[in-house]
């Protein structure tokens, strides 16, 4: 990062392009120097957004509805469950490292346009998942959760590393929010707030329309 303060701004064979600014050419290299060292990265921020997400998915699989007798009458019920928790925050936070070891040849300009292709990668096999669902009459809500789940965890991841690149730059910037309008900018800021919270809607979503409990509705009375 500190070598880019002394890029040239004349005229050159290393000059940026006219449509490319400093700030682009920072965010495509990521927050680190290496591909190894990008994912590592990403795999440690994503941590924040993945426990609460491995958790959520372990509710579902296990404690929601009648899933919760069938756990507590299982003989490793409780410890699956914190196996299934591990195993969660793993699939989350491999999936980002793969986002930071990919960062500087995924299509995009900033860090949630680079997670859509790593969230389709992943969410292609759970698409597969769900036609093997479909053939043996089981729910398929909980792996459309799941993939939901997965492209929240890795657009914040995105938006966390775009952060962490200009970490160094912090005394420029009077708060975190005036450095995360700055690179941003202010449609770019507007636009992603939206693209969150349309993620968070998408999952209430899914949610409220497959996870509901399965209650066969009772025949009317006759009488």
């Amino acid at each position: 990062m500190s070598d880019l303060h002394n890029w040239p701004a004349a005229a050159g064979s290393d000059r940026l392009p006219g449509n490319v600014s400093v700030v682009d050419a920072a965010l495509a290299l990521g927050p680190a120097d290496t591909w190894w060292a990008n994912g590592s990265r990403c795999a440690r921020l994503a941590l924040i957004p993945a426990v609460p997400a491995a958790l959520l998915l372990v509710w579902v699989w296990n404690v929601r509805g009648e899933a919760w007798q069938a756990t507590l009458h299982s003989l490793f019920g409780l410890p699956g469950m914190l196996v299934l928790f591990v195993g969660e925050t793993v699939m989350f936070t491999g999936s980002a490292f793969v986002l930071g070891a990919l960062w500087r040849h995924l299509p995009g300009r900033r860090g949630p346009a680079k997670a859509l292709p790593v969230a389709l990668a992943v969410a292609f096999p759970v698409g597969l998942d769900s036609l093997v669902f479909r053939f043996t009459d089981e729910s398929t809500a909980n792996l459309a959760l799941a993939v939901s789940a997965m492209l929240f965890v890795l657009t914040v991841t995105g938006i966390a590393a775009d952060f962490d690149t200009f970490r160094g730059e912090r005394r420029y910037w009077q708060s975190r929010l005036g450095l995360l309008l700055s690179i941003y900018q202010m449609r770019y800021y507007s636009l992603q707030v939206a693209y969150l919270i349309a993620q968070v809607i998408a999952m209430i979503t899914i949610w409220e329309f497959f996870a509901a409990p399965d209650v066969a509705p009772e025949p009317p009375d006759t009488k």
